[in-house]
């Protein structure tokens, strides 16, 4: 199987499988639940934990631990800009035009595909959920765990990919990476990790990654990012090997966090990364550069950018009801969200931002602008439309059978399952 059949499916096929599982960025059960603190277990956080605790005696697997609080004094993200001074990360989105569609796009994003099975009967019923909930702010289960290389307290720590290919080699994963000894990721939550090495100019985002009981940290795919770069790939259609990422967007799990260094001053200076409902099958815009959107192909593309419109009445008594750092928080969102507004990175239960994983409650509970809804945003013009899988990769007789990607969703770092543990 060549590598393009790899790594691009055929949406027609595996629409089907994408509602059956969970979003990524959510824990939603059909009809229930959210990607918010309601579907996290107790104390599983996952965070960090310590190397080679609760080993598993079968698979020596070390269980994830509760860890440690991500505070200003432990930001790995170090005040949050990140990549060059022209992407689109770090650019405003003042006096940008506004889409003609605006509305209806964010009204399909709030429209959320799932499928359930039904008792004594064969095969699963698919339905849409129209969901109300408000902003949530995810620093727990399904937030990237983010951690600093090359500290005070790293050791050198051997990275193992467990399939036979595990992504893009320009620029090159290295197979060693001094981090702090505790750094365990969660694999029940994509195993989502990311390591800032400032000193190399690097970020390296890795998938389904997992402490094992010999010390090393085994993941199933992987990607290097350079810090001065854009902050995205080209679109699939141009860069089939490197578009894909640890992200269905195919965007840095680490881009638009909302680090605790920009909590505590009160100010945060690059665009906002958030997950939607609705996320669009099939069409995407830069900086996207694949999709795994499963709603309406007329809703929210990854890659959109949406800006809080001006008009928007703030929520004075719920705002009034936050004091101190929790205010400052609240405050330096919202001003975030009109400046530089967020990007589109992927699907989740309830339209979610993101914070590192394990971010003090001091700092941020999550709950702050819960009040805001989808529709007190609007949608920047956006630029050209892209398809996952581009229309030159799709013939008559649809998607390739009976491989092992066969089931795997265009734009996913599941394109490749060799030799992959589940």
């Amino acid at each position: 199987m060549n590598l393009m059949r790899r790594w691009i499916l055929v949406i027609s096929f595996t629409a089907l499988l994408g509602l059956l599982v969970a979003a990524c960025g959510s824990g939603d059960d059909g009809d229930k639940g959210s990607g918010n603190e309601k579907t996290a277990k107790s104390g599983a956080t996952g965070s960090t934990g310590a190397t080679g605790n609760g080993a598993d005696a079968t698979t020596g697997a070390t269980a994830p631990g509760t860890g440690n609080e991500v505070t200003a004094n432990t930001d790995p993200v170090n005040g949050g800009r990140i990549f060059s001074a022209d992407s689109p990360w770090n650019t405003t989105a003042e006096g940008l035009p506004v889409a003609s569609n605006s509305d209806r796009m964010l009204e399909l994003a709030t429209e959320r595909r799932a499928a359930r099975e039904q008792a004594g009967h064969e095969g699963v019923q698919t339905f849409v959920r129209k969901v109300d909930e408000g902003l949530f702010v995810n620093s727990q289960a399904w937030a990237p765990l983010i951690v600093a290389a090359n500290t005070q307290d790293s050791v050198s720590t051997k990275f193992v990919c467990r399939q036979s290919k595990c992504g893009s080699v320009d620029p090159k994963l290295p197979k060693t990476i001094s981090i702090p000894s505790n750094t365990t990721p969660d694999p029940r939550y994509d195993g989502w990790l990311s390591v800032i090495d400032r000193e190399n100019g690097m970020g390296y985002d890795f998938w389904r990654a997992r402490r094992e009981g010999d010390g090393t940290i085994s993941y199933q795919f992987g990607k290097a990012w350079t810090l001065d770069g854009p902050g995205f790939s080209k679109p699939v259609g141009l860069d089939p090997e490197r578009a894909v990422g640890a992200r269905g967007s195919g965007l840095p799990l680490f881009a638009g966090v909302i680090g605790p260094d920009e909590l505590e001053s009160g100010q945060i200076n690059h665009a906002l990364a958030i997950a939607v409902p609705g996320l669009a099958r099939r069409n995407f815009v830069q900086p996207a550069s694949v999709t795994d959107g499963v709603g309406n192909n007329k809703s929210l593309p990854a890659g959109a950018r949406i800006r809080l419109r001006g008009d928007v009445t703030i929520n004075d008594r719920d705002l009034g009801k936050l004091r101190g750092q929790h205010r400052r928080s609240a405050d330096a969102i919202l001003t975030a969200l009109r400046t530089y507004g967020a990007i589109v990175v992927d699907r989740a239960a309830v339209p979610s931002l993101y914070a590192p994983l394990g971010t003090s409650p001091k700092l941020l509970r999550g709950s702050e602008l819960s009040w805001l809804k989808l529709d007190d945003f609007e949608v920047i013009a956006l630029p050209q439309i892209y398809k996952d899988p581009p229309l030159s990769k799709v013939d008559l007789e649809g998607p390739e059978t009976g491989g092992v990607n066969a089931q795997v969703q265009s734009g996913s770092a599941a394109g490749n399952t060799t030799g992959g543990g589940q």
